[in-house]
Order: structure tokens, then sequence, then C-alpha cells
């Protein structure tokens, strides 16, 4: 099966005659009706009821001409982007982070640096968890990741440190009480808590469960959340405290508050991942932006 075989039908379909399609897709009447019989030979179906007077198409004709339109349209899309991305200076540039990692902050900066010095690059964002991310870019769905924590990738990638967040303690406002950053443990350990599942971030909660046992830190969990942003929406809620990224508080809330913890020294690590096989002159131009941990 040709695309021409496919883009002679649809002409055919639309003008329900020969001759006008033959000449709108500039070739002759014989030539395309040869086209259109081989098509249905092959498909074993027939597309039109041949009529004393021409063409019509059958309903077998009317279900493939809406198929094919469609996909005939995404090739032609597909088509004028490569044309698009031919004539801009590095293409395009597709990113994957954490949905509060671009909030505010030093990678905020970075990607509007690089915005105002490529305003032709097509640049693209996808949040999802770890997991998702690693896979896309596996797929080379995306050209580079921002992650906090990961399996041991293989050595095809490059893991570059770029800054260091703190964890913070969140919680709700409603209680109407002030946690000191004096916190004892023991204190804490009377609070209820909502954690992430193992399944969403197993590299993440790992790191935290190590982290909670140090502490001595024996969280009561009341709530699983699946997104540290859902987390803090039932913290807000009043359903109870959340160990959490320092970034989410540059959105202040009036349901929440946040403390950081004499008991809670620790930090966590911003990483971007990229292929070291990467042939993305845009991904060079924003790899030279990022900060040096």
């Amino acid at each position: 099966m040709e695309l021409r075989q496919l883009k002679y039908f649809l002409a055919v379909a639309e003008t329900q005659n020969i001759r006008s399609a033959a000449q709108r897709v500039h070739v002759t009447q014989p030539a395309i009706s040869r086209k259109i019989k081989e098509l249905e030979s092959e498909l074993g179906v027939e597309l039109f009821d041949r009529l004393p007077r021409g063409l019509r198409l059958n309903r077998a004709g009317k279900v493939y001409q809406k198929e094919l339109g469609a996909i005939l349209r995404q090739i032609d899309d597909a088509n004028e982007r490569i044309r698009q991305l031919m004539h801009t200076e590095y293409g395009s540039l597709a990113l994957g982070a954490p949905d509060f990692v671009l909030w505010e902050g030093e990678i905020t900066q970075c990607v509007n640096q690089f915005n105002q010095t490529n305003l032709e690059v097509d640049l693209e964002v996808y949040s999802d968890t770890p997991m998702v991310l690693l896979k896309r870019l596996e797929l080379d769905q995306i050209d580079g990741t921002f992650l906090y924590h990961f399996p041991v990738l293989p050595s095809e990638y490059i893991v570059q440190p770029v800054t260091d967040d703190k964890l913070v303690l969140a919680y709700p406002a409603s209680w109407d009480i002030q946690i000191p950053c004096s916190i004892t443990v023991e204190e804490l350990n009377q609070f209820s808590a909502i954690r992430l599942p193992r399944s969403t971030d197993p590299s993440y909660y790992d790191w935290q469960e190590a982290l909670f046992q140090e502490m001595q830190w024996k969280p009561v969990i009341t709530q699983w959340a699946h997104g540290e942003s859902t987390m803090l929406g039932l913290v807000a809620s009043g359903n109870g405290v959340a160990i959490v990224n320092e970034r989410h508080f540059s959105r202040q809330s009036k349901m929440i508050r946040y403390t950081a913890l004499d008991i809670l020294p620790q930090t966590t690590m911003l990483h971007f991942i990229y292929k070291r096989s990467y042939d993305n002159p845009a991904l060079s131009e924003f790899i030279k932006l990022l900060p040096n941990f």
C-alpha cells in the first residue's frame, strides 16, 4: 500500500468524480482509476458503488475516509513540524521535572534565560513520577530530566548535581498551634502523618525510610498520597503532617504552615540527567546554564 494510493482515494472520496480527482492530484484519469482498484484489491473490499454516472462512497468507503483522513492530517502536521524545526537555530528541547521545581529558584532562572536567548527553540516540559520521566528519557521522548532520587543508572547516562534543597515539616494551619524547629522526635511522634507510597517513588521512599529510622521518627500514617502536591492538599485539610521539599513554599498557602526541624538537617540533591550520546544542540545550550554544584 502506497501513500499515493491513499491520497488518490481521498481525492475521489471528496469529489465523487474521477475526472475532478485526477485534476486535483495532477494525474490522468486511467492512472487514478487503476490505483483505486489496486487499493480495493489489497483491502479486499470495495470502497465505492459504481453507478452509471460515476462513483459513490459506500459504507466501507465512508468509514475508511474518516479514519484515513485523521491519519493523513497527522502526517501533514508532522511534515510541517519538521519544516518549522529546520528553520530554527536549535530546533526543540523537551525536559522532565517534578512540578514544583520550576516554581521558583535557580532552575526557573535557567529556563527563563534559555528562553530569552533561544527564542526560536520550542521548549516542552513534562511533569510526572521519576519512573515515568526516566522511561521517557530512555525512549528519547525527552532530552533530559530533573530528579531528586532514582535507581542506579547505566553508564550511558550523565548525572549532574545542580542544587541542594532542604526538607521541611508541613502542618495544618487549622490546628492553631506553632510547631517549633526545636520539637523533639518524641513530640513529633504524637502527630498523624501523610506519606508517599513506595509504589509512587521507590528510590525516594527508601531514602526517606532510612532517614526516618535515623531520626527515630515512627510516624503514624493516616493518609497516603501519590505526589507531594497531593500530600500538601491533605495537610491543608487537617489530616496530618508531612515532610516535603522546601520549594513548595515559594507558593504560600493560608491553610499550611511549615518549619525547618533541628532534628531534620538533611537535604535532598536535585540532579539533571541526560544521555551521553545526545545530539541536540539545544540541550548543550541548556546544560551551559545549569548551576555547577
